[in-house]
């Protein structure tokens, strides 16, 4: 253990562990916590929208600032930002400003955890190391959204996020100890048409995301009739069995490859979505719902070393800002519209929802060989 900790990468490993079990108990918690406070459920989609869109406005700003400020300084900017807007928020304090917060700490994580991991291994322990960090981060989800659910049945619904908080904290002395890093501002010249092809997949299967993801929890618990404490463990079981396909991941590139391990996955998880919307039984939903977030999620790791296999090391952060941007600027529509319709429909809305997100979902799957395939070739053009 004492290896362990005195090894950098690993103690970005651990950072991330703890950011990520406070970040997924507000993340799974968010939308009981705003409907405790009296929100509508159109009211509680355009907050899901607010969180990501502070992305989309500081993508570019961000883009420039992380490299020149270092990507250590950046993660520890974001952990200031989470305390203060995550004790705002779980007071009830100004909860729209406290979102916006918390959803640029998100960004800075988003476009400095990357970069600053990329440096700290060589490329040939990108997959392992990237797979690791979301296995446990992803794992972390099941601790966090299994204690939300004991918290709302001892606290109370109301005082939940506040929880986050002590994790965030926890996080700081990790970070301390790490070297700075610091890269180049991004150069986007003959590079934007690129980025825009690769960002074509994540935007259809981002917009499907957005009508269903964020309101999987209220649509267990309303179709189901379950309390908050079994929602909350049948969720992190879900966290539990994405992790572990994450550390499924290098096995399945050493045999398929990594374009070929990203589309097997998210493929094998469309049936499972069929099942989770249309299935009135519990135990095969539910089964259904962690092999879904299991198969769709656990290429994120895989694709993340994939584009870094292809893109210079200064247009890095500005990609991952710029996809985390779009992707939340249709996740956070596809929110929007889908608490609008919720609103007029009810529970029966999610047949529709669910319908266009399984369509959407195979479509941008279906493009990841035409998207990343130019990756490739223009890697290769530019190298030759």
């Amino acid at each position: 253990m004492k290896k362990v900790l005195s090894t950098a990468e690993y103690r970005l490993v651990l950072a991330s562990f703890l950011w990520s079990f406070g970040a997924n108990l507000v993340y799974f918690f968010l939308n009981f916590h705003l409907e405790v406070l009296g929100y509508s459920r159109q009211a509680i989609g355009f907050a899901q929208a607010l969180l990501l869109l502070v992305g989309v406005v500081f993508a570019l700003p961000l883009a420039y600032l992380i490299p020149r400020l270092g990507y250590r300084k950046s993660l520890l900017l974001a952990l200031a930002l989470a305390m203060g807007s995550g004790l705002f928020l779980g007071l009830g304090l100004g909860v729209f400003p406290s979102l916006a917060g918390y959803g640029l700490a998100g960004a800075l994580v988003q476009g400095a955890g990357a970069p600053l991991m990329a440096r700290l291994v060589p490329a040939r322990r990108w997959v392992s190391l990237f797979s690791l960090q979301a296995a446990l981060t992803t794992a972390s989800g099941f601790f966090s959204t299994l204690l939300a659910g004991f918290l709302s049945e001892w606290v109370g619904a109301r005082w939940v996020l506040l929880f986050a908080l002590p994790f965030f904290l926890l996080a700081l002395p990790f970070l301390l100890g790490l070297a700075e890093g610091q890269g180049t501002p991004p150069r986007l010249s003959g590079r934007f048409g690129l980025w825009l092809r690769l960002f074509v997949p994540q935007a259809v299967i981002g917009f499907g995301a957005g009508l269903v993801i964020p309101f999987l929890n209220l649509y267990m618990r309303e179709k189901f009739g379950l309390s908050y404490g079994t929602t909350g463990f049948i969720f992190a079981l879900s966290a539990l069995a994405t992790g572990g396909a994450m550390l499924l991941q290098p096995l399945l590139v050493s045999r398929m490859g990594k374009l070929g391990a990203i589309v097997a996955v998210q493929a094998l998880s469309l049936p499972f979505l069929a099942i989770l919307a249309w299935v009135p039984w519990l135990p095969l939903v539910t089964f259904a719902l962690l092999i879904r977030g299991a198969l769709m999620n656990a290429a994120g790791p895989v694709y993340a070393a994939l584009v870094m296999d292809y893109l210079e090391e200064g247009e890095r952060p500005g990609f991952f800002l710029v996809e985390a941007a779009l992707w939340s600027l249709l996740f956070s529509l596809g929110s929007a519209l889908s608490g609008a319709l919720q609103e007029a429909l009810g529970l029966g809305a999610f047949n529709y929802l669910f319908a266009t997100t399984l369509g959407l979902y195979a479509l941008g799957i279906a493009l990841w060989p035409w998207a990343l395939g130019g990756l490739r070739r223009a890697y290769e053009e530019r190298t030759s």
